[in-house]
């Protein structure tokens, strides 16, 4: 799955600014030792008049070529020596004119043997991540890093089953939503009592899909509903952007819609949820819901075309147990 390609873009124009920046920082300490040891630039003159000399060399190629050639290679050498010399003895590094990179491995082109190097691979994901809406949230949680043990192994009196047990079921229904992802059609709604890691789990999975190379974008569903009424009224100057991020609503991969049920409940609101969940549906994009609304409150919030549309294609994950925000506040260690 590759990403979008606006994001290599972004990466690509990253990697030409750290070559920009490495050549000025060469040249800056280049000058820097030139004036405090004019030697050496005399010297660095010598070293790039026998390298012409080699290339002039290998295009004539006189009868004694590999002679002449090797008592020039021997010439840089003792020149190089003494340069360094210089340099150590006036307080330099012995690297001090040489190209400095932030990957020794790529040598900051973003290629390494003819594949992408793992620093352009980090740079891809942090881009992803930034795009989501979810980068801070995305640096702590994982599915490593998921707590178990802020969940009841008591059995609730209202399921039979114990929080504990609950929430083990819920993370393997996302870990096979990952390893499916491309092959089914299943959408998730996540909902139960705040504080019960919804937002958490929905996180994990972004996380997942965003390193395989899927795009994921995280609003919730006051913030959707705003956008598409911008776009629609035409409350911007700037139309192309919001057609651009409202076109991701609709195209992502992945669209994690956060908080169903807080924002304003309009015939307005109705419509615009039913045309980008059915839209979705549609094209075969999936779709994470998280609500603190029960089955109840859903069915009386929302119009009968919306709630057919959830109930009918998303698998429904119910949340049960205390308030984890709550309890890692009272006691945070």
């Amino acid at each position: 799955m590759a990403y979008e390609r606006s994001l290599y873009a972004l990466v690509e124009n990253e990697y030409e600014e750290i070559r920009r920046h490495n050549e000025e920082d060469l040249a800056g300490r280049r000058a820097a030792v030139y004036r405090a040891v004019p030697e050496i630039e005399q010297i660095d003159s010598e070293i790039q008049s026998a390298g012409l000399s080699i290339v002039a060399l290998a295009v004539s190629g006189p009868a004694n070529l590999d002679e002449r050639i090797r008592e020039l290679r021997d010439r840089q050498k003792m020149l190089l020596a003494s340069r360094r010399t210089l340099l150590l003895e006036n307080g330099f590094a012995e690297d001090e004119l040489s190209m400095r990179y932030m990957c020794e491995h790529c040598q900051d082109t973003g290629v390494r043997v003819d594949k992408a190097c793992e620093c352009y691979q980090r740079r891809l994901v942090m881009k992803a991540f930034e795009k989501s809406n979810l980068s801070q949230q995305l640096r702590n949680q994982s599915f490593k890093t998921f707590d178990y043990s802020m969940y009841s192994k008591e059995p609730d009196p209202q399921t039979g089953l114990s929080p504990y047990e609950n929430i083990q079921y819920i993370v393997k229904t996302c870990q096979d939503f990952i390893l499916s992802f491309d092959r089914t059609d299943k959408n998730l709604l996540f909902w139960g009592e705040p504080g019960l890691g919804k937002t958490f789990l929905s996180t994990c999975v972004a996380k997942e899909l965003i390193k395989k190379g899927y795009s994921v974008i995280y609003e919730t569903t006051y913030q959707i509903v705003s956008l598409l009424e911008d776009y629609k009224f035409k409350r911007s100057a700037d139309l192309s952007e919001l057609k651009m991020q409202t076109d991701r609503l609709y195209d992502s991969d992945l669209l994690i819609l956060d908080d169903l049920g807080a924002e304003f409940s309009t015939a307005y609101t109705n419509a615009a949820l039913f045309d980008i969940l059915n839209s979705r549906l549609i094209a075969n994009k999936k779709t994470i819901i998280n609500t603190n609304l029960n089955m109840q409150e859903l069915t009386e919030r929302y119009s009968d075309r919306v709630i057919s549309r959830i109930l009918g294609s998303y698998q429904a994950l119910q949340f049960i147990g205390e308030d984890i925000r709550l309890k890692k506040s009272v006691n945070p260690y």
